[in-house]
């Protein structure tokens, strides 16, 4: 009976650091590609809409780059991109300190032109405005800038309301060679990954831990059972 508790507690000892190692994740990958295809297929777009294709997503354990605080981090996230020009990577981390230059209230970075860029995992997850921030990077890596102006996606102050992009922001994205065309429309591929502190899991890990957990919490059950029931032989 003891041996048993001593396993049980083994075993949920390897669970909670399991699931401590989950909670230590940094980057989290979340997608909004109705709004972001919404926003490259305004009325200004034309015939020229642009359809955002997302690829599996990829993760990396680099506890390092959580968090992007520098010039030498933003390389060594970079050469993680994917090794295809026409493909955007598209990072996912816990924080960025690092855009250009060091500053505060950073939650999106990208190179412009190019084909990476990175995301504050919290804000891209935001219902409101997550859409519009992996939008702007984006159009970043399109070859657009910064402009000031009210409800236009490249204002530098991201809001839930700054999706216009103007005809003349158009005529520029559109030159961009991450546009490609399948015969059919225009699209563009980004491939998400998310950089993260630790390693989780694989699904059937946990499965047979809980099978395991399961299976041993039967066998206490059934052993105090007996224990208890002065009608049962020992």
């Amino acid at each position: 009976m003891n041996q048993i508790k001593s396993l049980l507690r083994g075993v949920a000892a390897l669970l909670a650091g399991s699931l401590a190692a989950s909670g230590a994740m940094a980057g989290f990958i979340t997608t909004n590609e109705a709004k972001m295809d919404s926003i490259f297929s305004q009325a200004g777009f034309g015939a020229n809409t642009i359809d955002i294709r997302f690829n599996a997503p990829l993760s990396y354990v680099r506890p390092t780059l959580v968090g992007i605080d520098s010039l030498a981090e933003w390389n060594q996230m970079t050469a993680l991109a994917v090794p295809n020009a026409k493909t955007v990577s598209m990072f996912f981390t816990d924080s960025i300190s690092w855009c250009g230059g060091t500053g505060s209230n950073i939650i999106g970075c990208a190179d412009t032109p190019g084909n990476v860029l990175a995301l504050d995992s919290d804000w891209a997850a935001n219902p409101s405005f997550g859409g519009v921030l992996a939008a702007h990077e984006l159009a970043h890596n399109l070859n657009l800038g910064h402009l000031s102006s009210t409800n236009n996606l490249m204002n530098p102050t991201i809001g839930s309301n700054n999706s216009f992009l103007s005809s003349a922001q158009i005529s520029t994205l559109l030159q961009s060679p991450l546009i490609q065309f399948d015969g059919t429309r225009r699209y563009i591929s980004i491939t998400p990954i998310a950089l993260i502190a630790t390693a989780v899991p694989e699904p059937g890990s946990w499965l047979m831990m809980g099978l395991g957990l399961g299976a041993l919490g039967v066998a206490a059950r059934r052993g105090r059972c007996t224990a208890a029931d002065p009608t049962v032989t020992r």
